[in-house]
């Protein structure tokens, strides 16, 4: 055999078994993080009424897991589970579609957390929804179209025991509608709070508005980064190496998403344990307000009157759930 063929069989091989130990470890990393979220989902998020977002949660948070242990079944070489090469083709299409999903569900998800943050009827909400709609729908078209690229060159290699492709199929599309929705999002987020600088402040009205956009610039980050890294592979990656990344990402997507919801949900949480907790020790001072004068009695009657006015936007019409 000649030698520059036997070498690239070996890198190849190489870059398999790379893919494998890369998904197996994405997939890993989302069962434990699952498992050491589970009693706070429980608390903050099964007991919330069932709303549409709350359904878009849970199904992000369970979908995801169910394609991985698939493709970890199918990519790891735990079980080699011999496929035609039409069950290959559906099987990888359904994957991709649910990526697609899931990634539209999280942007979904994150911009009803971004909506809290906002005044009641800001004009920011209308451009935002209308911007996700045209966004999501590109990324739709950009999916549908790398999965006609990708079903012609698809088939099962009983070498590798998964399926794999006979040539490089273009896939970095995938992931370019998410970057630009992210990234003028992001600077939109971040203009407005430069814009209202009060709603950043330290005051305990605006708790949770600074946890939200502190959380949303994490999450930003994360997955700006994650899907650069998706793109460069998709770019200049070998047909041996271009999922080496993919499988490990979509896990830390949904383990970031995951995070930021279920810790906006707990800041919401104690900052009705908070106002409670306030308005308890207000009532007091009222009950022991004799000898106050009219003014004072005001202010106490005014400063219990905000902080209610303050939660109700975040427990009720403003919340991720209502």
């Amino acid at each position: 055999m000649d030698a520059g063929l036997l070498q690239s069989i070996v890198v190849a091989l190489e870059n398999v078994l790379t893919t494998r130990y890369l998904s197996a470890a994405g997939y890993v990393v989302l069962l434990y993080d699952h498992l050491l979220t589970l009693d706070d989902e429980v608390k903050y998020v099964w007991s919330a009424p069932g709303t549409i977002a709350k359904v878009l949660f849970l199904t992000l948070r369970y979908m995801v897991p169910l394609f991985l242990t698939g493709e970890t079944i199918t990519r790891t070489g735990i079980v080699v589970i011999p496929m035609s090469d039409a069950v290959c083709k559906i099987w990888t299409s359904l994957a991709t579609y649910a990526g697609w999903f899931s990634i539209t569900m999280s942007n979904f998800l994150v911009l009803l957390r971004i909506w809290t943050t906002l005044p009641r009827g800001h004009r920011l909400i209308t451009w935002s929804l209308v911007f996700f709609i045209v966004m999501q729908l590109a990324s739709l078209g950009v999916t549908t179209w790398v999965i006609s690229n990708m079903i012609p060159v698809l088939f099962f290699d009983p070498a590798a025991g998964f399926c794999s492709f006979s040539a490089k199929p273009n896939v970095a599309g995938l992931w370019i509608p998410g970057l630009i929705f992210e990234v003028i999002v992001f600077l939109t987020v971040c203009w407005n709070a430069l814009d209202r600088p009060r709603a950043l402040g330290t005051d305990s009205e605006t708790h949770i508005t600074r946890i939200l956009f502190r959380d949303g610039v994490i999450y930003f980050i994360i997955l700006f980064v994650l899907r650069v890294s998706n793109t460069v592979l998709a770019l200049v990656a070998p047909v041996s190496l271009i999922f080496v990344a993919v499988y490990f990402i979509w896990a830390a997507t949904t383990i970031t998403t995951s995070r930021l919801i279920i810790n906006s949900r707990r800041a919401v949480a104690e900052a009705e344990q908070r106002r409670e907790r306030l308005m308890a020790e207000e009532e007091a001072e009222a009950r022991d307000s004799v000898g106050l004068d009219d003014l004072q009695l005001q202010s106490i009657d005014q400063r219990r009157r905000a902080r209610s006015a303050s939660f109700s936007r975040w427990s009720k019409g403003g919340t991720f759930w209502a």
